[in-house]
């Protein structure tokens, strides 16, 4: 990344606040929200002087960490965090408190419903009586996708031509070994009987009928409809059999990454972020610079990457791949890859615990101006409540999922008055992978009135048989989501990327031409009697 876009993009803190003037700050926000009617609490300190002194934790705990991981090379474990992050007596929250923050933030959410509808151009509850949903969400811009993991891209056309292309050897057992080991992974009795009793031999060489239940491994089955993480995870273990020819596996990748694209292009993407596995080294950074620009000129999409870190793996080894990165990126200006990102199941493995070694020393070397490389995380999809805030605190910009953020009041007001956290929203995912029971409950809706700048992506949509329209669809059908606040989502979804700020205008330009001739149509189309 060009050192300029550095001084102008960097976003270190994530918006923290630091100083005595926080308290200021943040009341004047309560009074120009309209807040103030909540008035003090039983004991001796307001809501808003609670909630002040809270947020003034945040700055000194997160350079607290920075000084002890990035400087000392020490570890800061959760009861000393805990006790750096909590208030004197006198400034705890009561239950009477909490009941008037959610009180609060639910008349924030009404009203922004409100001006929204307002707001709309279009009038969506004629597009949902007319029966027209899905033609409105397959013309609709979206601008770009900040959570996608280009492995899980695939879907089964992809799947069929990558199996037929590379004719790998599938041998039953050793995929139980990894696919099904009992931890981490998990295969369904039928799958694992029909594995067991599958005899070794190329792809092609088997019938018909068995090549369809290896095509069906590579992705989660209908039927449940919802499933562990751990069959999710089991997929990529099955996908080890695409890479076992080596002479295959740059034309696998490609194959994958083309194919996604040029479906996004086809529905109104023009940015992707893809968050996968890549080695830091000069040379990897050449293959992205290399990939982006061909993929531009044959797609139209522009593409990032954030480096992904897998939190199950011995945090000195994430350390490790940290250091590493911070020195290549120092040494080799680039655009390509342009931030980190921690992702893999949250349960047992808590951001606190597993982020700190990475995103404490890459948080330094952005503070000291070494390097300019953002930062994301999965958070608030499983595991505890206070991963989101504690993501937040140790560095993260944006947030992969964050549904679990919205039972922690305190947390959401931090993010909607002080840092307008980002949040990148996968809706079939999270219904299929058991984060939430049904649509209607997803906060993604509720993050967006309170002023969060949301956006839609799919995750791993070639798994999980979705793709961006259909997120548009789930959340028309489900929710009483407007134009402006889809329309909104777009526009979040390239003002919060990591791409520099000439790239991230120009998209901005072209996606509002693009809203004004979609408008436009759909203005009339929402007007005609017969809708």
């Amino acid at each position: 990344m060009r050192r300029a876009h550095a001084v102008e993009r960097r976003r270190s803190t994530a918006g923290l606040v630091h100083g005595s003037w926080l308290a200021v700050l943040l009341l004047c926000c309560l009074v120009v929200a309209g807040c103030g009617e909540d008035g003090g609490s039983s004991d001796s300190f307001s809501l808003d002087e609670k909630l002040a002194r809270q947020f003034d934790l945040y700055e000194p705990a997160q350079q607290a960490i920075v000084q002890r991981v990035a400087a000392d090379g020490g570890t800061v474990l959760r009861a000393e965090w805990e006790s750096w992050l909590s208030p004197p007596p006198a400034y705890r929250f009561s239950d009477v408190d909490l009941t008037k923050l959610r009180d609060r933030q639910a008349r924030v959410i009404a009203e922004s419903r409100r001006r929204a509808a307002q707001a709309s151009v279009v009038d969506l509850n004629r597009i949902r009586a007319a029966g027209l949903v899905d033609e409105y969400c397959r013309e609709l811009p979206k601008g770009g996708m900040l959570h996608i993991h280009p492995s899980g891209t695939r879907d089964r056309d992809t799947i069929e031509e990558l199996l037929i292309g590379v004719n790998p050897i599938v041998d039953g057992l050793a995929i139980l070994q990894k696919a099904n080991n009992g931890m981490t992974t998990m295969l369904y009795p039928d799958e694992i009987e029909f594995l067991r009793n599958l005899p070794v031999m190329h792809y092609l060489d088997y019938t018909a009928e068995k090549r369809r239940a290896i095509h069906a491994l590579f992705f989660l089955p209908d039927d449940p409809p919802t499933h562990p993480f751990e069959r999710f995870e089991a997929v990529f273990s099955i996908s080890e059999v695409l890479s076992s020819d080596a002479s295959a596996a740059a034309w696998v990748d490609e194959k994958t990454a083309l194919d996604f694209l040029t479906r996004a292009a086809a529905q109104g993407v023009t940015s992707v972020e893809f968050t996968d596995d890549v080695s830091p080294t000069p040379a990897i950074l050449d293959r992205l610079r290399a990939q982006a620009a061909d993929w531009l000129a044959r797609t139209g999409v522009v593409v990032r990457w954030n480096l992904a870190f897998d939190r199950t793996l011995d945090p000195g080894v994430n350390a490790q791949i940290a250091r590493q990165l911070i020195a290549l990126v120092e040494s080799n200006p680039h655009d390509e890859l342009v931030g980190i990102d921690l992702l893999a199941k949250e349960d047992g493995a808590p951001a606190l615990e597993t982020g700190q070694q990475i995103y404490g020393p890459v948080l330094a070397a952005n503070e000291m101006g070494r390097i300019a490389l953002h930062r994301t995380m999965h958070a608030g999809e499983h595991g505890l409540v206070m991963n989101s805030r504690d993501a937040m605190i140790i560095g993260s910009e944006r947030l992969g999922h964050g549904v679990r953020l919205f039972e922690d009041p305190i947390s959401v007001e931090y993010t909607r008055l002080i840092v307008h956290l980002p949040i990148e929203i996968n809706l079939w995912s999270n219904y299929r992978l058991q984060v939430v029971d049904s649509f209607e409950h997803h906060p993604f809706l509720p993050f967006l009135r309170l002023g969060l700048p949301v956006s839609l992506s799919t995750d791993d949509e070639g798994i999980f048989g979705t793709d961006i329209s259909n997120e548009c669809v789930i959340a028309i059908n489900h929710t009483d989501i407007t134009h402006a606040e889809l329309k909104a989502m777009s526009f979040n979804s390239l003002a919060t990327s990591f791409a520099a700020p000439d790239i991230r205008s120009a998209l901005t330009r072209q996606l509002e031409a693009d809203f004004q001739h979609f408008e436009e149509t759909w203005e009339e189309v929402a007007l005609d009697p017969a809708a």
